[in-house]
């Protein structure tokens, strides 16, 4: 295994940031993977890093007043475009400092799974000849990285309108979830499809509107529908529990790795591990089908306009 290093020094434990969150109130953490996201929905994430500004400049031989840039930027895998999504500067002499991240992803730019880059780096050249030493503008000082999975109709859940009659599926039904196959390894990028019936008319009409209150409420539908169909088929599988993690594949998310995302942000219980809730969910499924929907229901937030 390959070990980065850096020409120049780097701080050591000066900068303690907290997870992303989706909502600043309550605290919830960004989860591993976003179901119901779809192009018309922003990401809105907030965060806390705790900066020892000083102790930054030391650790890394600068002097005391040395300019630095903090900044927040984001890219979908769809299409690797960089989008900044938070800027701050420290000048002059600056103690320890707790700044409040707060950005804004617009859908529209989004897609695949969205990594997001935290970083302080040297905001302009120092002139000096010490080994080791940052000097170039734009040195990346500290970093880390958060990535989600958005696996809405936008993302990794595609959606395609069809007309059901001529692909010879029920003609009055709403939409179909594609699954290929059964193999849990293999990539969820490609594996799944939403066909969508375009000789329904609710369908028709949801696909022209624009954040219609019918639509919301019908694609909120399609939202329960989608985790109970991946879960459950996991949960009616023996096999899936043979699958072991690691989840991904050269960088794309598993068909596992979905269902495990899903159970353990719609699903699981506070202190339950993905695999302690799989084998809960299973026995509720056997159990009692339909007490298993009401879950998912619950877990997703259905619907979304009573949940607010």
């Amino acid at each position: 295994m390959s070990v980065h290093a850096w020409p120049y020094r780097r701080p050591v434990d000066r900068v303690k940031a907290q997870p992303w969150r989706t909502h600043e109130e309550t605290g919830e953490r960004l989860p591993a993977a976003l179901p119901t996201w779809d192009y018309g929905t922003d990401l809105k994430l907030y965060r806390a890093v705790h900066l020892d500004v000083d102790g930054i400049r030391t650790d890394c031989g600068l002097p005391e007043d040395a300019p630095l840039h903090m900044c927040v930027r984001y890219w979908p895998s769809t299409s690797q475009i960089r989008h900044s999504g938070f800027e701050i500067s420290f000048a002059g002499h600056t103690r320890q400092t707790v700044v409040v991240l707060e950005m804004v992803a617009e859908g529209a730019d989004l897609g695949g799974y969205l990594t997001i880059e935290t970083l302080v780096a040297l905001a302009e050249d120092i002139d000096t000849n010490e080994p080791f030493v940052p000097r170039r503008a734009g040195s990346i000082l500290w970093n880390d990285q958060a990535r989600v999975h958005l696996e809405g109709a936008g993302g990794l859940l595609p959606t395609a309108p069809v007309s059901f009659r001529e692909a010879h599926l029920p003609p009055d039904a709403a939409w179909y979830v594609s699954m290929d196959g059964g193999d849990w390894h293999q990539a969820a990028m490609g594996s799944l499809l939403v066909l969508l019936n375009t000789d329904n008319p609710m369908i028709q009409k949801a696909l022209e509107a624009d954040k219609d209150e019918a639509a919301t409420l019908l694609w909120d539908t399609l939202g329960v529908d989608v985790v109970t169909d991946l879960v459950g088929r996991a949960l009616d599988d023996d096999a899936f529990d043979e699958v072991q993690d690691p989840s991904e594949i050269d960088g794309d998310l598993t068909m596992a790795g979905l269902v495990r995302a899903l159970v353990r942000t719609y699903l699981a219980q506070p202190t339950e591990s993905a695999p302690v809730a799989i084998k809960r969910l299973r026995d509720q499924r056997r159990g009692d089908p339909s007490k298993f929907r009401a879950q998912v229901q619950s877990g997703v937030g259905f619907p979304r306009g009573a949940n607010r």
